[in-house]
């Protein structure tokens, strides 16, 4: 029996769950550590970033509703895990004229798009579990990101509301926030980034499968009795 980050590979035999964002730098780790479990994995990403003819994958535009809810509409079968992975960002001053249409993309994709995605899927995650991916940017501010930061925050209280409201359907929802992770988005401004290992405890970005692991315990039978919480996996960048 194999095992990534501890999981045996039979954690989510026979088991569908979904992935949003999936064609991200985290979205794939999340995709292969569930995989690695042996879950049968759905990815929902936008049209472009979906791999041509994988019967595992559903294009959607998420900050569509339209074609949101037909992507949950082709989700058959219960489902295990929940993961909301999916978030633009894009640093956009205040004052810049993009602004508006910037916070309306940003909110529709990250905030909006997990709560219709969840309340489409409810009747098949009884007993099942949801992870949103948040970000330490839901506790800290982000220069120049005003929607970002605020969809994140958003993300983090949506999560506290469907723990809450969903747990006599035996439905769990935690989230994962991390703080600066290796990946294109990530690295999107070298700069920024070199601040941000600066003043990280452990001396570096976190890796998308460290991400990933969190993401699969939160989910899991392992974490049976944890609901409403956050797991910051930022090294120890929300320490100081």
């Amino acid at each position: 029996m194999t095992a990534i980050h501890g999981f045996t590979a039979d954690l989510f035999a026979g088991r569908q769950v979904v992935v949003t964002g999936a064609a991200g730098g985290i979205g794939q780790a999340i995709m292969a550590a569930f995989a690695a479990c042996e879950a049968t994995t759905i990815g929902i990403d936008r049209a472009e970033a979906v791999p041509q003819g994988a019967p595992d994958w559903i294009a959607c535009d998420l900050a569509d509703r339209a074609d949101l809810a037909r992507a949950a509409a082709a989700i058959t079968g219960p489902v295990a895990a929940l993961i909301h992975c999916a978030g633009v960002f894009r640093r956009v001053p205040l004052d810049d004229a993009t602004t508006v249409a910037e916070w309306d993309r940003t909110l529709a994709v990250n905030l909006t798009a997990p709560f219709l995605m969840t309340r489409a899927l409810v009747p098949q995650l009884a007993g099942g579990a949801i992870v949103t991916v948040t970000s330490v940017r839901a506790s800290t501010s982000a220069r120049r990101a005003a929607a970002y930061t605020a969809s994140k925050g958003g993300l983090a209280a949506l999560t506290l509301a469907l723990a809450d409201e969903l747990a006599p359907l035996g439905i769990r929802a935690n989230a994962v926030a991390p703080g600066d992770v290796d990946t294109a988005m990530g690295r999107s401004d070298p700069a920024m980034t070199q601040k941000l290992i600066a003043r990280t405890p452990l001396g570096r970005m976190a890796r998308p499968m460290e991400v990933a692991a969190a993401c699969v315990y939160l989910a899991s039978p392992l974490a049976a009795y944890i609901t409403g919480t956050t797991l910051h996996v930022d090294g120890g960048f929300l320490a100081v």
